[in-house]
């Protein structure tokens, strides 16, 4: 959610080059802000679940309410950074710093769409009462909670309104494929209902991951065009983006594991408990998070001052083999039913290698 500028009146005022604590802020803003929305969106998705479709995960309204909080937490954080450039940089009074930061600039006005989205939607989880509407009520409220949200992003702020309906889109398809995997993962208290969970789940997630990989492919392209893609690696938003897509590859992976391959195991072995292999893949998902939230903190490169990439040599294309084969070992511990960990361990070994190896001529 950084900033180079933001919007003020008629105006444009530039904020100084953010330092590495700022940078780390912007990074923690963005993690309480996907985790958050993840969560919120999973438990809400599940409301419209009947029972027998799912483990058994009791009400989780207090995981609901630590999810709104999150989201507020993470969208106050650089509203400071605006607010403090006001105070200090501007010398304004407190008043007018806060007025400026909250009604004339751009990330003032969508935190205040978050504030009061999440304030009503603390109030419709802790009623007693219209227990009947109250998943559509939840519904209604998130639809602006997540635009808010959105509006803050580099996508919003530089592309106008097809930028903002992207990365709504995009975060509210990622939200709720992720939520479920992290709600069903680590508060199911049981595995019942498994196969009956995966009937719907399996094609929902593969339907949201694909809404996933296209509206992040077009939000891609407004900053990093496909021809430059390469080249975009000379950069640290380049770096960022190749490692978030790398990680992509073990979530593959587990995708596969916990959607076919439990399927086929629990046909044959009624008493297995699949939900580790949920938390595993949570585990890689936030790995994503935090190279997303890296992303989301660097500006995008100029293109004409990017230069060609090294070519491949013998070294790179070692370290390519050999970081494929040990994504592969994801597989092959499942199949040999070695611990969860290793397969987990591999996998980030294998991306570290393709990385190296796509980066940097040895």
């Amino acid at each position: 959610m950084a900033r180079g500028c933001f919007g003020f009146g008629n105006h444009h005022h530039v904020l100084p080059a953010p330092s590495s604590k700022t940078v780390m802020s912007g990074i923690i803003s963005e993690l309480l802000i996907y985790i958050g929305g993840a969560i919120w969106a999973g438990r809400l998705l599940l409301l419209f679940v009947a029972e027998d479709k799912k483990p058994t995960i009791g009400s989780l309204d207090g995981l609901a309410c630590a999810a709104l909080i999150s989201i507020v937490i993470g969208s106050v954080l650089p509203l400071w950074r605006v607010y403090s450039y006001f105070q200090q940089e501007m010398d304004l009074s407190f008043r007018e710093a806060l007025q400026a930061s909250l009604f004339d600039v751009r990330i003032g006005t969508y935190f205040l769409m978050v504030y009061f989205s999440a304030l009503v939607a603390l109030i419709i989880v802790f009623m007693k009462r219209l227990l009947l509407i109250k998943r559509w009520l939840l519904l209604g409220v998130t639809l602006p909670l997540f635009l808010g949200i959105s509006g803050t992003s580099h996508a919003a702020s530089k592309h106008g309104l097809l930028g903002l309906v992207l990365q709504t889109g995009h975060f509210s398809l990622m939200a709720l494929w992720v939520g479920v995997v992290f709600v069903i993962g680590w508060s199911a208290r049981d595995s019942n209902h498994w196969l009956s969970f995966l009937h719907w789940f399996s094609p929902f997630a593969r339907l949201t991951f694909l809404g996933v990989i296209v509206t992040g492919f077009f939000l891609m392209r407004q900053s990093v065009p496909l021809s430059e893609y390469r080249n975009a690696w000379n950069v640290p938003y380049g770096q960022a983006l190749l490692w978030k897509h790398l990680l992509l590859i073990p979530l593959l992976g587990y995708a596969f594991i916990n959607g076919t391959l439990v399927k086929r195991r629990l046909q044959k072995e009624p008493a297995f408990d699949p939900r580790r292999g949920l938390r595993f893949e949570s585990l890689i998902l936030g790995c994503i998070f935090f190279a997303t939230a890296t992303l989301s903190n660097l500006e995008p490169p100029d293109l004409q001052t990017l230069g060609p990439v090294m070519p491949m040599v013998w070294s790179n294309i070692v370290l390519l083999l050999a970081g494929c084969i040990s994504i592969g070992l994801l597989l092959l511990t499942y199949q040999k039913r070695l611990p969860f960990l290793l397969g987990s361990l591999f996998s980030l070994l294998g991306v570290s290698l393709l990385y190296i190896g796509l980066l940097y001529t040895l």
